[in-house]
């Protein structure tokens, strides 16, 4: 069975190849050459005279050379040149067997600008000539101008020769506007961060001068300038936050509006006066009013922040400690551990009664300093961590792939880009962290929230107990939290690496995962992999990716509208973004007839999208025997695995192959969209199928993406558990399908939507993980990409049924035809002697066959007087003794 390429050399054989393609790049090489010593004074086509007999060509290839040169220079003009450019294209693909990828959208595209480039260029002022005697546009563009200037003027001729230039150039080559764009943007984007570079010494020149106005005082002064700019930076902050928000304006509304600003009471500042003017302090945050305010307290991503950022380089500035000066003015720096220490005349006109509760925004709204973006966090004034989102730094960047072995990979501006995150409110998950740490205490569970992680789909409160509190309890109380936070579902577990307990509530407004945002990411961008496949965003926002090659096989589960189908739509997806044709093959099974249709047609499948159950099953068996063929291939050229064999190619060895026409072998991937319905049909060659697959199919590049809505025992059984050991489980209804999938609780209390529960490779601590979404729009995005460079070519026998069921009769329900061979014929013959019985059950049984079969090796056993007729419903009486096999084999031996 031959794989078919999806666009053919010559020939199937590699050296018959080599030597076609190197008589087509020698011709290209004559034909250059010939072209360029052309030379007025050669004989021709079209030289009125006798040539002088013994007098050579000055053409560098003769006679033919020159006779070639002038006929077609004067018919394409300068476009001749191109010829053998493509000539010697194609003849290197040739010789390495390689396939020029769209030959026929290539040829019409290079005709069409050999024939409308040079009428381009006659449009040019004046009259160009190539060595003084030919005009350089032939006469096809010679004519071909002057008629589309006598019917449309100048103007309308250059117009419609520039369509038609670009016309050609779309379809000789992959060039797009957009991805011009695209790629200009990536390659000179240093321009962008020069200009913003730029704008920023700039800023800081202004702060310098407006530092230099201010006088060359003592640095004391220049200190506490700069404090007094500070503090009146963040008192405008204060007053624009304190506005309210600005309404329609009616003239009630007016008036009314009018009023109650007159009644508005201004914050009162508690800083005096002389504290600011002293200069006893070296942070900005000693500088800036502790305001007493009604409204509630105002988080680090509230409105003052926000109008504080800005400016958060001079503060920063006048934040650092001022060198020179006497100790008590450096006594605490930025983030430091100590409290804010008050002045004595500030205690003395302290109120008698206790303040409210004192804002410090600023000093909330900044991480450590220097911190990676990945844990950079801080604590909240009740002594709640809270971290920073895994990709609040990430940027996008639109990835333009290079063009692989003559195949373009899509771009990812073909994906939907994802807009910016939602904004994080402190003082809402504070308030959700105070009810936790309160509905755990009144049953029982005492402790404290340490840190709040939130992220794009649930928000994460690491809970610590105190000592004496079992985890068990703690996890009994999913309910009751979820009762009490009016949460759809919680999920409790322990922190790895911590003391801690983490308790994951469902965030109000839930961020969708899209397949853009894991593409673009530099883990999947940069793999080498071709088999990387894009997993979606942790609980965290950390971009989760994997490898199918080290997986190597998947089984997933879940029920309707969990996300399952979707999941594997981003699979087949990412391998599409990452692999051509000659690398990666699909054998798409969808029984469901409507989830993988949208496939259909793209040159990486093996096969048509196989619908049948019956299908499905014929091509796990034909897999199983193209494993075999795989194995004997690799051990015979001594190579461990896939990727060893393909690099034998890649180096050029010569330490290769007896079989000339030998090629590179594609990584194969079978993807199961309901494997219960092959399970109806055939469950004992399927399940054999499945499990010899998983058990062998690694190493030669065949990989089993597995998927059920019904994760019984049935469907899932024993052996094909044992030998899959990636899992992701969806959304399930009940924790008995959640432990068969992935040997453990949890996947009933999931979200739905793409959220799943992953079992990596080699452990057993399951993994929750937000699966990306891909539209029906994207899909058919990509998949135009690549029937635009090429048909598929499918392997049609791959469906047909296995020779030796077909050979010996054997039909998809077990029926048998006249043929009296059959393998399994000896194997039954011992069984019936070793169990002293023969009986079509036994047969059925022992060697996993259908009725019809076992029927006809019992007739076989008859027809050679080993067994006696039938009896009834008793087993056949042996006609033989006991010893009968092994006096055979000795008398083969």
């Amino acid at each position: 069975m031959k794989t078919l390429r999806l666009v053919s050399t010559p020939t199937r054989n590699r050296r018959l190849n080599e030597i076609l393609g190197m008589v087509v790049l020698v011709s290209a090489g004559l034909l250059m050459l010939a072209l360029a010593s052309y030379t007025p004074t050669d004989p021709s086509f079209d030289t009125v005279g006798q040539y002088v007999k013994g007098r050579p060509a000055h053409n560098w290839t003769g006679m033919v050379g020159a006779y070639l040169a002038d006929a077609m220079l004067q018919l394409i003009g300068v476009a001749a040149f191109f010829l053998p450019l493509v000539l010697g294209r194609l003849g290197i693909c040739w010789m390495r067997s390689r396939p020029a990828g769209s030959p026929l959208a290539k040829m019409i595209g290079l005709g069409m600008w050999v024939v409308f480039g040079p009428a381009a260029i006659a449009l040019l002022p004046g009259e160009m000539m190539w060595r003084g005697s030919l005009p350089i546009e032939g006469t096809t563009g010679r004519l071909l101008t002057d008629l589309l200037v006598h019917y449309l003027n100048l103007p309308g001729a250059a117009i419609v020769l520039s369509l038609m230039v670009a016309v050609s150039l779309y379809l000789a080559t992959t060039f797009t506007f957009n991805t011009a764009r695209e790629w200009a943007t990536i390659r000179f984007g240093f321009l962008q961060r020069l200009w913003e570079w730029w704008s920023q010494r700039r800023s800081r020149r202004a702060g310098a001068e407006v530092d230099l106005e201010e006088g060359y005082g003592s640095k004391r002064e220049q200190a506490d300038a700069r404090a007094r700019r500070a503090r009146e930076l963040a008192e405008a902050a204060e007053r624009r936050r304190l506005e309210p928000e600005p309404e329609p304006t009616t003239l009630l509304g007016g008036l009314f509006g009018w009023l109650s600003k007159k009644k508005k009471v201004q914050p009162i500042s508690i800083v005096p006066e002389e504290v600011v003017a002293g200069g006893h302090h070296s942070s900005i945050f000693e500088a800036m009013p502790r305001t007493l305010v009604d409204a509630p307290p105002v988080t680090a991503f509230g409105t003052a922040a926000a109008a504080v950022a800005p400016f958060a380089e001079v503060l920063a500035k006048a934040a650092a400690p001022v060198h020179g000066l006497d100790d008590e003015s450096n006594f605490r720096e930025f983030g430091g551990a100590e409290e804010w220490r008050e002045p004595a005349s500030m205690k003395a006109a302290a109120p008698t009664r206790a303040p409210k509760k004192v804002m410090e925004e600023p000093r909330a709204s900044y991480a450590a300093p220097g911190a990676p973006a990945s844990q950079q966090s801080h604590t909240l004034p009740d002594g709640i961590s809270f971290g920073k989102r895994a990709d609040a730094d990430i940027k996008p960047v639109t990835i333009v792939p290079k063009s692989v072995r003559g195949y373009k990979l899509p771009p990812s501006s073909l994906l939907y880009r994802s807009e910016e995150h939602a904004v994080v409110r402190e003082d809402a998950l504070r308030e959700e962290a105070r009810v936790l740490v309160e509905k755990s205490a009144e049953f029982g569970v005492d402790g404290q929230v340490t840190q709040i992680n939130p992220g794009p789909v649930v928000t994460t409160f690491e809970f610590k107990p105190e000592a004496g509190v079992k985890v068990a309890r703690i996890t009994g109380l999913a309910d009751d939290l979820c009762l009490a936070m009016a949460a759809e579902s919680i999920l409790i577990e322990r922190m790895p690496g911590k003391s801690t307990v983490g308790i994951q509530v469902p965030n109000h407004e839930r961020e969708t995962i899209w397949l853009r945002d894991v593409v673009e990411c530099e883990s999947f961008a940069q793999s080498k992999s071709r088999l990387a496949i894009a997993l979606g965003k942790d609980i965290n926002g950390r971009i989760v990716t994997a490898d199918l090659a080290s997986m190597p096989h998947v089984l997933i589960a879940g029920s309707t509208g969990s996300g399952k189908s979707v999941a594997i739509n981003a699979m087949i997806m990412s391998v599409l973004f990452k692999s051509t044709p000659e690398q990666v093959r699909m054998i798409l099974v969808d029984p469901k007839r409507v989830e993988l249709g949208m496939y259909e047609g793209i040159p990486h499948l093996f096969t048509p999208i196989i619908t049948e159950a019956k299908l499905a099953a014929n091509a796990l068996r034909n897999a199983v025997r193209e494993m075999e063929r795989r194995l004997k291939l690799l051990a015979a050229n001594h190579v461990r695995n896939i990727d060893q064999f393909n690099k034998l190619f890649d180096h050029g060895s010569e330490y290769l192959f007896e079989d000339v026409n030998q090629e590179p072998l594609p990584y194969i991937i079978i993807i199961i969209d309901e494997l219960a319905d092959l399970m109806m049909l055939d469950r004992a060659n399927v399940e054999e199928s499945i499990t010899r697959l998983a058990q062998m199919a690694r190493a030669v590049g065949i990989h089993l993406v597995l998927a059920t809505q019904r994760p019984s025992v049935d469907v899932i059984t024993g052996l094909i558990k044992a030998n899959v050991p990636t899992r992701m489980s969806f959304r399930l209804a009940t924790k008995v399908d959640s432990r068969t999938i992935i040997d453990s609780n949890g996947a009933e209390s999931l979200l739905g939507r793409g959220d799943m529960l992953y079992l990596p490779p080699g452990t057993s601590r399951v993994q929750r993980v937000h699966a990306p979404f891909v539209t029906e729009k994207e899909i058919s995005a990509v998949t135009e990409f690549w029937k635009a460079q090429g048909e598929a070519e499918y392997v049609h026998g791959f469906l047909e049924g296995p020779k030796e069921d077909t050979g010996t009769g054997k039909d998809g329900d077990g029926g048998v035809d006249g043929d009296n061979n059959d393998e399994l014929y000896d194997d039954a013959v011992r069984l019936v002697f070793e169990f002293g019985k023969a009986s079509t059950s036994l047969l059925q049984r022992r060697l996993r066959i259908g009725y019809g079969r076992a029927a006809h090796l019992i007739d076989m056993m008859y027809n050679d007087g080993l067994v006696g007729p039938a009896d009834g419903s008793k087993p056949r009486e042996i006609l033989k003794s006991a010893n009968w096999i092994s006096e055979v084999d000795a008398a083969i031996r």
